[in-house]
């Protein structure tokens, strides 16, 4: 009976080894399965540079406003040109965006920037334009002058304009809802030679085989009567 008792004890470890070996080995071909998936679908992506029938990215004069260039500028630039402006956190997650923002003295319109962890916390990733009945959340913006209700985009992105105005300006948008647009755009930029040496030193990362960025961009817009009240537009790259 011992011997029996043994044997089953065995066997019955030998069929939880063999099911564990099992498992094991199905996660393992899911993990494999998962990062070709994401490797495919990362090369499926369109080259920033390449000219096709759909737009791939957010042009340059949508990210610039007041001089200020997303990916180019830093928010210490625009408080050298706009005067100082309060470092808010945009959450009170430990890794969220900052911002600053500056009101018009006499529309109330407001102006804000924004950086996240791709800016570094200090270049510019994005801005908004709010219109007063946008309602902007928070209420320490610094006033500037340069800040009305008519300033725009370098491609006339602003406030006050229709929907038709929009697509005129912007193109079609990627979705669409009842009182919004949104355009999200997906892109890999091409490394240069100095860019793939400063990968490898920060990272101990050989990018020559991969070199290129994930490029996202976008523009949103909200509308109140048909109107735009409150636009924003951004870009961040990551690997």
């Amino acid at each position: 009976m011992h011997q029996l008792f043994l044997h089953n004890q065995r066997m019955d470890l030998l069929l939880r080894n063999e099911a564990r070996s099992h498992v094991a080995l199905m996660v393992l071909l899911l993990l494999v399965v998962t990062i070709v998936s994401a490797q495919t679908r990362r090369q499926a992506e369109p080259i920033c540079t390449e000219n096709g029938p759909k737009r791939v990215q957010v042009n340059d004069t949508d990210l610039s406003i007041l001089g200020f260039a997303i990916g180019k500028s830093s928010l210490s630039d625009v408080q050298a040109k706009l005067g100082h402006a309060s470092l808010v956190r945009v959450s009170n997650e430990e890794d969220s965006d900052v911002s600053i923002c500056y009101v018009s003295p006499t529309d109330g319109t407001v102006l804000a920037f924004y950086s996240g962890a791709m800016g570094g916390w200090k270049d510019l990733t994005w801005f908004a334009l709010w219109s007063r009945e946008a309602a902007f959340p928070h209420a320490q913006c610094s006033a500037s002058k340069l800040v009305s209700r008519s300033l725009s985009t370098a491609s006339g992105l602003k406030l006050d304009i229709s929907t038709a105005e929009m697509e005129k300006r912007a193109g079609k948008p990627t979705t669409s809802g009842t009182t919004s647009v949104k355009y999200d755009y997906l892109c890999r930029r091409k490394m240069t030679d100095e860019e793939i040496k400063r990968f490898e030193t920060n990272n101990d990362s050989d990018a020559t085989e991969d070199p290129y960025f994930d490029r996202m961009s976008w523009i949103e817009a909200h509308f109140k009567e048909s109107k735009v009240a409150r636009i924003e537009v951004g870009k961040i790259e990551s690997y």
